[in-house]
């Protein structure tokens, strides 16, 4: 279950970003997910909700955008969906292509509510 790893280096990055913000609250967390990591959303979401429990970051929110896996291939060009890590063009059968999309995980936002202190 990688998903507990990778909260975990997600919790550091969001405390990391929002320490010049003492007055606000963390209320959502926003994650671009590749569909090659592996990783299940419902998981993720458990491992966050966990990991926050009695922490500065509980009640926050995790939501996930999943980015589908693409890529090109070298050969012929064409541009097609990739599919459980299966890189072979569907025009030529090259297996010579290049990865577009599918390997991100991106931290791409925090929401925080100020406090009226």
């Amino acid at each position: 279950m990688h998903e507990a790893s990778i909260v975990e280096a997600l919790i550091e990055a969001v405390r990391k970003e929002v320490r010049n913000y003492p007055a606000g609250k963390v209320q959502t967390v926003r994650v671009r997910v590749g569909a090659l990591r592996q990783v299940a959303p419902e998981i993720m979401r458990l491992c966050f909700e966990a990991a926050t429990r009695d922490t500065d970051l509980a009640g926050a929110r995790l939501e996930l955008e999943e980015v589908p896996a693409r890529a090109r291939c070298r050969r012929c060009e064409h541009e097609f969906p990739v599919t459980e890590n299966w890189f072979e063009c569907p025009r030529c059968t090259s297996g010579e292509a290049r990865s577009l999309s599918g390997q991100e995980l991106d931290l791409t936002g925090i929401e925080l509510l100020e406090s009226a202190t």
